[in-house]
């Protein structure tokens, strides 16, 4: 990405994913070349029917040198990607944050990293809400492992034969999972629960807009924002095993501030009062979820070979 690209980025909040990324720095392999392997050569022949419907979108703060080892892996797959300079702080025209709000709704205030990796993905998803219908994209941070055999193109056919927008590719915790369907020898799972993390996601532009609508106030962090399945519609299907990985690097993402406004009882008062309130819609909204799952399983269970994975 060059410089004027970044400018524009910075001060729109929006990433350009019309082109490739501009400086992507070069691989580090010695020795032969991973892409004679037959198994990856095979897969990235059927890849490329449909691939250009998908592309990767790599969220990393700008010269973190995360960056080689990102562009190394992507090398390996004939997807197009591009990198997202990370956001320090909210944008104009983002949902706003206010502590107060988050003392209530959260339980204690966000720290600065926690804003900044939501303004990120608002931000590309906010792109992302304005691609055409039909497009999809996979957002991943820089310390994950994308499977490079991993066949996107049958994950976006089974979401469009399925209806669903939202695919998780990876989540911290198998927070409670049902079981939908098998689709070859990975299967599609639902969480009742929240499984946290934005590390890598399928996404289409309907349902990025829709999860863009659903919320005006930073309130909590992203992730448990986007878990919030019976507020904003993103249900939490997933592929099981996950075809990507969290490296053990540190986060950039600190949790707690060392300095941070304690709640009043009041507010701690107000939050478990709220938490009682989302316990009961989540469980709502999982009753009525077990009718989908059967839907999804009746729908998928003939799929062709195209929407399964071997």
């Amino acid at each position: 990405m060059d410089r004027a690209a970044g400018a524009q980025q910075s001060a729109s909040g929006v990433v350009p994913l019309s082109a490739p990324i501009a400086d992507a720095p070069p691989p580090m392999r010695d020795g032969p070349e991973h892409r004679d392997d037959p198994r990856l050569r095979q897969t990235n022949e059927a890849c490329a029917e449909g691939v250009e419907r998908v592309r990767v979108v790599v969220i990393s703060l700008s010269g973190s040198p995360r960056r080689r080892r990102v562009a190394e892996q992507m090398a390996d797959t004939q997807l197009q990607w591009t990198f997202f300079d990370a956001l320090r702080d909210l944008q104009s025209g983002q949902p706003v944050y206010d502590e107060s709000r988050a003392l209530r709704y959260w339980g204690r205030p966000l720290t600065p990293s926690e804003i900044g990796c939501a303004a990120s993905h608002i931000a590309v998803l906010t792109a992302v809400s304005q691609q055409a219908e039909g497009e999809w994209t996979v957002v991943i941070e820089d310390d994950v492992f994308l499977d490079p055999a991993f066949d996107v193109t049958k994950a976006i056919r089974m979401c469009e034969l399925a209806g669903l927008g939202y695919l998780r590719l990876y989540g911290r915790h198998l927070a409670s999972p049902v079981h939908v369907v098998w689709l070859g020898q990975r299967e599609l799972v639902r969480f009742k629960r929240a499984p946290m993390g934005t590390q890598a996601y399928l996404i289409s532009p309907m349902a990025a807009r829709n999860f863009l609508g659903s919320f005006r106030h930073l309130d909590r962090p992203i992730d448990w924002e986007m878990d919030r399945f019976w507020a904003n519609g993103l249900t939490t299907y997933a592929l099981f095993p996950f075809p990507c990985i969290e490296l053990s690097l540190t986060s950039s993402v600190t949790k707690y501030a060392a300095r941070s406004r304690r709640p009043s009882k009041a507010d701690r008062g107000f939050w478990c009062l709220w938490k009682s309130w989302q316990w009961l819609k989540r469980g709502s909204a999982n009753i009525a979820l077990h009718f989908k799952d059967r839907q999804l399983k009746a729908i998928l269970s003939p799929a062709p070979d195209k929407c399964r994975f071997g």
